[in-house]
């Protein structure tokens, strides 16, 4: 069922709408795991591009704040704030005797990278944009609603698979 579609009109069944979000979450992941270069010859993980982007659009956030943006640990913003100070895109400040309230601030390249993250998101969102403009105001609403339960759903996976794991190992 992974490359089909269903006919015109035809109602999917959930499996259906789990093969489709899995292909988009596979191409999402190859997207995320490419390095790109923004130019000037050093490869960046989007990761790196996204913690660049949030400190160039949030600059008086802390790094609990950035992480809480994108949705990883505090550890995980250390980790690539480490590298992208190591190859000259951000510079970490601290805020008194507190390394908790630390922020990023970018350095003249990252304020680069961070025009051109927006310029190619702002191509990105276009063609998003345009698609979704097509449909009516009732269907907008519905996706955003749609978008918003996923991302519940998501946020339950891991309970879900511990205790999926802990019934099927009771039953051997």
């Amino acid at each position: 069922m992974l490359y089909d579609s269903p006919a015109a009109g035809a109602a999917m069944d959930p499996g259906d709408y789990c093969d489709l979000m899995i292909r988009l979450f596979n191409k999402a992941s190859r997207i995320e795991r490419e390095p790109v270069d923004t130019g000037d010859g050093i490869l960046l993980y989007t990761s790196e591009v996204h913690l660049i982007d949030i400190a160039g659009r949030f600059p008086d956030e802390g790094l609990s704040a950035c992480a809480g943006r994108l949705g990883i640990t505090k550890g995980a913003v250390s980790q690539s704030l480490k590298k992208l100070e190591e190859k000259g895109y951000v510079e970490r400040i601290n805020s008194g005797k507190d390394n908790r309230a630390a922020r990023i601030r970018l350095t003249e390249t990252g304020v680069r990278v961070f025009a051109w993250h927006r310029a190619y998101h702002a191509v990105v969102s276009e063609k998003i944009g345009r698609e979704i403009s097509g449909l009516s105001k009732k269907d907008r609403e519905t996706i955003r609603k749609v978008f918003r339960r996923m991302e519940d759903i998501f946020d339950d996976c891991p309970a879900i698979r511990n205790r999926i794991t802990r019934e099927m190992f009771r039953q051997q």
